[in-house]
């Protein structure tokens, strides 16, 4: 396999610059660059030369020799300071040698995958943990890293593992002795994985709304203010606001950070009859968008909040703007003015609790919809299982919880059927 190198910081000019270099070939950088080796896991003040033996920097130098490292391969860093061109020389030498390539995008973690350093949970949550820009998306991201799904999954996939071994037990060795209360046993721990998936399957909407951002949607007749608050919000003139009604054709998506949780703001056209096509494929995109929200603000500079498309429901924030024209007669309404900052920290504080209603306490949340599908898919052989009379089907039985540890296992990439032998051989007295 090839060794890799690549900058592990920016491709800009910066005051520092590491290269990470790792791959079997890793022992041979120091005579590539001319410098003594080093002791492992020691940071050491080398000089770097060219193939004509002029210098390309003082760089601190440290080989992390595997499978103990990120990738679990030898893997040498190279602290530069951080010129462009200093760069360009450390890859223009390294690309002279055959066994040496610029790594491909994720590749690093790709290796800690292949080599067992990271399962695919683990991974995920480390690109997450790098693209977090709120405060609850680090959580999760970390806690994915960490391994907290990775240790519901392998829950989930010893059990349907010591249920499989059992059955394997029962068709092979069906002349030895089994317990009594296999059935009970089997009953008990496909209900209670059921019951435990069901309840994971139910709470992944709420990972991946704070994984991609939870989506909230504007909606009022025009010119209520809606593209104004929007502008507040964002603390910048993300939309136009005009005294001229239907200045909002399309759907404004605009992110946002509300203490920790990550919002998708949508500001939309203004709904009122028209004859204007356009402004009436706005208005249709308005109420597909607002259906599929979260949370739902409907915007009114009086009392009328009615529109016949949108129902009332627990995920509707009825938003009284222009206040400081005068209070709403309603007592079920947020009371904000753009104009004055009146109500907005509050409209926010209501908006932060809402979400924060909606977490199912979950420790560790599936959130991406090949999580969802495998559970799914899982949950389905499960419950076929369920229905199975193990006493004269069990072969029927086993090849559905064969179905539902390979589907478990894809999550982690980490089933395997030699496990099934392994427990057999731990739990029976094989040819006894």
């Amino acid at each position: 396999m090839n060794t890799i190198y690549s900058s592990a910081s920016n491709n800009q000019k910066s005051a520092l610059k590491i290269i990470r270099i790792s791959g079997n070939h890793s022992n041979i950088v120091p005579s590539i660059f001319s410098f003594k080796a080093t002791k492992p896991r020691y940071a050491s003040l080398r000089k770097l030369y060219d193939h004509k033996n002029k210098i390309i920097d003082n760089a601190l130098v440290i080989f992390f020799p595997g499978p103990l490292t990120a990738t679990g391969e030898d893997i040498i860093e190279l602290h530069l300071h951080g010129s462009i061109v200093i760069e360009k020389k450390i890859f223009q030498m390294l690309r002279k040698h055959k066994h040496f390539r610029l790594a491909e995008p994720g590749e690093y973690t790709k290796r800690a995958f292949l080599n067992g350093i990271l399962d695919l949970t683990q991974a995920e949550g480390l690109n997450d943990l790098i693209n977090a820009e709120t405060e609850n998306q680090f959580k999760l991201s970390m806690s994915q890293f960490e391994g907290l799904l990775s240790e519901k999954i392998n829950f989930w996939r010893n059990d349907i593992v010591f249920l499989l071994s059992k059955l394997e037990a029962l068709i092979d060795f069906s002349d030895e002795e089994l317990p009594l209360d296999l059935t009970k046993i089997f009953v008990e721990k496909v209900i209670a994985l059921l019951r435990d998936m069901k309840i994971s399957i139910k709470s992944s909407s709420y990972g991946e709304r704070l994984r991609n951002g939870f989506i909230i949607t504007l909606i009022g007749r025009p010119n209520v203010g809606k593209s104004s608050l929007v502008n507040f919000l964002s603390h910048r003139k993300v939309a136009i606001v005009t005294q001229e009604p239907g200045t909002t054709r399309d759907v404004l998506e605009v992110l946002l950070d509300f203490e920790g949780y990550p919002i998708i703001l949508n500001d939309t056209a203004g709904i009122r009859s028209t004859e204007s096509e356009i402004e009436n494929i706005g208005i249709k995109r308005a109420l597909e968008k607002a259906r599929k929200s979260d949370l739902i603000l409907i915007l009114s500079d009086d009392d009328n909040f009615t529109f016949g498309e949108l129902k009332v429901a627990s995920n509707n924030f009825l938003i009284h703007t222009k206040s400081d024209l005068g209070a709403s007669s309603r007592t079920d309404v947020h009371e904000v003015s753009v104009k004055e900052n009146k109500g907005i920290d509050q409209l926010i504080k209501n908006i932060v609790q809402h979400l924060r209603s909606l977490n199912p306490k979950e420790n560790a949340l599936l959130t991406r919809e090949r999580h969802i599908q495998a559970v799914k898919k899982a949950s389905e052989a499960l419950r076929r299982v369920s229905l199975t009379n193990l006493n004269t089907k069990p072969e029927l039985a086993a090849e559905d919880l064969r179905i539902a540890a390979t589907a478990i296992g894809s999550i982690t990439n980490s089933i395997d059927v030699e496990e099934i032998l392994d427990d057999i051989f731990n739990s029976f007295c094989i040819g006894k």
